[in-house]
């Protein structure tokens, strides 16, 4: 599966497209809309929309027929679902680093130049006084560190909650891309089903017209009635209309499918037939091993796990506020000052002097009282890990839902599959039998027409069918989480685990 190697290269050829169509800024002058009855009138934003003008290369191969392997490795690395979820992931690595700088000691340079000026009186007898005048320029630069060595869990807990959440960003990544497949899963057999049907119309309108044919050329010999020609003309009729409304519905799929992929519809696509695919022949597990298997491996149920955890640690980082921290402290540096003094403005001398200074020490931190602000903030902590836990029960029961239902539609497509294709043999035997009958004159234009139609419905049910098992297989892999394994160890371009 391509992941962050594919996503690394697309995103590196559109960095430059990128800065430049994005330095355009809002309009200086915005003023909101002087009346709520009237719009507001729109500036020229032709700059500003530049992003959403920006073209982005194609990655599709209009000549080429694409398997729906083929289309997954496209989907992953075209579509921005991915792209997005991955930069979620790298925040929450990042995020992580930050947590873990806490426990690095803080080194800084600092300096300051200040000028004093202090006039002090002085008696110079009982009736007179002068006064002294001290003038000061100082110079001190150096560095001070700070290493906080004890904080009672805090920097811990904070790494343990961003910990959790870069797990639970790279569970929502591989989520998202399960997400993606399975979208790409449906509409492609959405896409094929509807050009099933479109073949199985084309076909009934054949037949129809045939019908047609055959009655028309009765009628011309004397053995069918003009109702019978009428008849057969309207099913012919209906015959293409019902093929006009399949087709209409194929423009629908398609552009479900380039949505899925990632890629503008107006992107010619050419896809292969399901009917290619290999039918799954028996479910070999049970559901409640497949019910085991999605709490075991499903990323976004692990994901939510992650997120509980993640609220936990943000619970003690809260309750660590009521203990004391104990930092160390040192600086080291220089001091150069400068002063004159004047007394009773005759200046008397000036000195100058630059020395090292230097100090270490330790400080204790302890908030005694901040008005219920650390108890609120461990009501929201704990609040927020009852909604996680909460989050995570209601997504575990719509899992087992979920495998539930699509076990239990694979296993009814299973039994209606062999049962379908029983069907439309018998229908094309039926349909031959009486339209032999009927152009042999001893069949009526009635039963004719009515086995035809028989036979379209029989092709449909044979086509929905598989279809719906190929669907539901490939959700039932969804909802367990089988599908996972499946993408991470296949072989390029197909979905082949073997080695």
């Amino acid at each position: 599966m391509v992941l962050l190697a594919g996503l690394q290269a697309a995103d590196a050829q559109k960095t430059n497209a990128t800065t430049a169509s994005s330095s355009a800024s809002a309009p200086k002058d915005l003023k909101p809309p002087p009346r709520p009855d009237a719009p507001w009138n729109t500036p020229d934003l032709r700059a500003f929309s530049e992003p959403l003008r920006a073209e982005r290369p194609s990655e599709i191969d209009t000549n080429k027929e694409y398997e729906l392997a083929e289309l997954i490795d496209l989907a992953e690395r075209a579509n921005p679902e991915t792209k997005v979820a991955w930069q979620h992931a790298k925040q929450a690595a990042s995020a992580l680093g930050l947590a873990q700088s806490e426990y690095y000691p803080m080194l800084a340079l600092q300096a300051s130049v200040n000028y004093v000026r202090v006039p002090v009186p002085l008696p110079v007898s009982p009736t007179k006084a002068g006064y002294m005048d001290v003038e000061a320029q100082f110079a001190h630069p150096g560095a001070v560190l700070e290493w906080m060595l004890l904080d009672f869990g805090r920097r811990g807990a904070l790494v343990s909650a961003a910990r959790e959440q870069l797990l639970a960003a790279n569970l929502g990544f591989n989520a998202r891309h399960l997400e993606v497949v399975f979208k790409v899963q449906s509409a492609f057999y959405a896409l094929t089903t509807v050009r099933g049907r479109i073949l199985a119309a084309q076909a009934a309108l054949d037949s129809a017209l045939k019908v047609q044919e055959a009655a028309q050329e009765r009628f011309t010999n004397g053995l069918a009635t003009a109702p019978d020609v009428s008849l057969a003309r309207q099913q012919a009729a209906q015959a293409a209309f019902d093929l006009e409304e399949v087709l209409s519905r194929e423009r629908d799929a398609q552009v479900t499918l380039a949505e899925s992929l990632g890629v503008l519809p107006t992107t010619p696509l050419h896809v292969a037939d399901f009917s290619r695919l290999p039918l799954p022949a028996r479910l070999e597990d049970s559901v409640e091993q497949f019910i085991d298997r999605a709490l075991q491996q499903r990323p976004d149920l692990l994901a939510r796990v992650a997120v509980l955890r993640a609220k936990e640690a943000e619970i003690r980082r809260a309750r660590s506020d009521y203990l004391p921290t104990l930092s160390f402290q040192g600086a080291v540096g220089g001091a150069f000052v400068n002063s004159d003094m004047s007394v009773d403005g005759h200046e008397l001398d000036s000195a100058y002097t630059k020395q090292p200074t230097w100090g270490v020490g330790l400080a204790l931190t302890w908030s005694l009282f901040e008005g219920g602000a650390r108890k609120r903030r461990v009501e929201i902590a704990e609040a927020g890990r009852e909604a996680a836990r909460q989050e995570l029960k209601d997504a575990r029961d719509k899992a087992i839902s979920q495998v539930w239902r699509y076990y239990t539609d694979t296993k009814l497509a299973l039994r209606r599959l062999d049962v379908a294709a029983a069907l439309v043999e018998a229908s094309e035997k039926s349909y031959e039998q009486n339209f032999e009958s009927y152009q042999n004159g001893l069949g009526s234009l009635v039963d004719v027409l009515g086995a035809r139609r028989e036979l379209t419905a029989a092709r449909y049910t044979q086509l929905e069918t598989r279809a719906a098992l190929l669907h539901s297989t490939a959700a039932l892999a969804f909802a367990s989480g089988d599908l996972g394994p499946r993408l991470l160890n296949r072989k390029p371009g197909t979905f082949d685990t073997r080695p």
